[in-house]
């Protein structure tokens, strides 16, 4: 090999290690797996409406509740990074200081969101917004990183938008959240550091075992997650199909008023069984004889989307569209 070859190909290396001068710490990976895995996780058990039964208190203590430990490792990250890079005599690249700005400002993002969504609705996307956003922050690093780090961003964002598109239970989509974030997250940065420089067939492979490893642990906690069922002396209460349920609303409008005592008469098609504790229920439910579930569980699921204006002769009047759905049924089959 001649001196000008060898020169012009280490020439080539120091522009790629220039664009591709961003570098993660190990710290930062851990730090942002932990606490985001820890926040996914744990936050739907703390901030409850038992605590908080009020929605604006609920929203405000959500809100103060995350930025208190995103701002906590925020700044926890930036202390631990400039200490690790002084002690290397390095320097921070410039490239990476700004997407670290973004980074953050994504996750400011998702908390606003979250706190907006307890006042116009959504709260069924929470976790599937946050996968997203987490996404994009590994995918904004990777444009300055190793392909693989572009990639498993990719991969990052897909799973958010493809647990919507499924119609994934609410609890599938929390423990997948929490997943991305406490395994996704440091498995990158390992899956990095041994694969990132091999070419497309290991990068593919990696990115491979990146999904597997991330997908695998929320899906079988999903599947084989038990609600205990109720245990001796604990009160049931059991309602046969085409028991009669009153459904009544209490309206907040300074336009319109329900009177307390009106109702809307639904019926059981299908026999319910429900767990209590000193006469209310307590979130367990069993629809025919299949299993127990908790109402955390996301599995049943109210929507409405639909409200149409209209008038009957000269009476005006409102008709809603709703489903009210269970993961359980076959279309009418338990």
């Amino acid at each position: 090999m001649t001196p000008h070859h060898e020169q012009f190909q280490a020439i080539q290396s120091m522009l790629a290690a220039g664009h591709r001068s961003v570098h993660l710490e190990r710290h930062s990976l851990l730090l942002i797996g932990g606490v985001g895995g820890f926040i996914a996780g744990a936050t739907e058990y703390i901030i409850t409406a038992e605590r908080f039964p009020d929605i604006p208190q609920r929203a405000v203590a959500l809100l103060l509740w995350l930025t208190f430990w995103l701002g906590g490792m925020a700044w926890l990250d930036q202390w631990l990074t400039r200490r690790a890079r002084q002690r290397r005599d390095e320097t921070l690249p410039f490239a990476q200081a700004q997407i670290t700005r973004a980074w953050w400002m994504l996750l400011g993002m998702g908390t606003l969101g979250t706190f907006a969504m307890f006042f116009y609705g959504g709260g069924g996307m929470t976790y599937a917004l946050w996968i997203v956003l987490l996404g994009l922050g590994i995918y904004l690093f990777g444009l300055f990183s190793r392909p693989l780090i572009e990639w498993i961003g990719l991969a990052t964002i897909l799973l958010g938008v493809a647990g919507l598109a499924a119609g994934l239970p609410y609890g599938a989509t929390h423990w997948l959240a929490a997943s991305c974030f406490a395994i996704g997250m440091p498995l990158a940065g390992w899956l990095n550091a041994k694969f990132g420089e091999d070419g497309l067939p290991r990068g593919l492979l990696a990115l491979a075992l990146w999904l597997l490893l991330v997908v695998t642990p929320p899906m079988l906690l999903t599947h084989f997650s038990i609600t205990p069922a109720p245990a001796a002396g604990e009160q049931v209460l059991g309602l046969s199909a085409g028991s009669r349920i009153p459904l009544r609303i209490d309206l907040e409008s300074p336009i319109l008023s329900i009177a307390p005592q009106a109702e809307l008469e639904m019926t059981l098609t299908q026999p319910v069984e429900i767990a209590l504790i000193e006469g209310q229920p307590d979130g367990r439910y069993r629809i025919g004889n299949g299993d127990w579930h908790g109402v955390r569980d996301g599995i049943l699921r109210l929507m409405i989307d639909r409200l149409t204006p209209r008038l009957d002769g000269t009476v005006p009047e409102v008709r809603a569209h709703a489903s009210l759905n269970d993961a359980e049924f076959n279309g009418d089959t338990p």
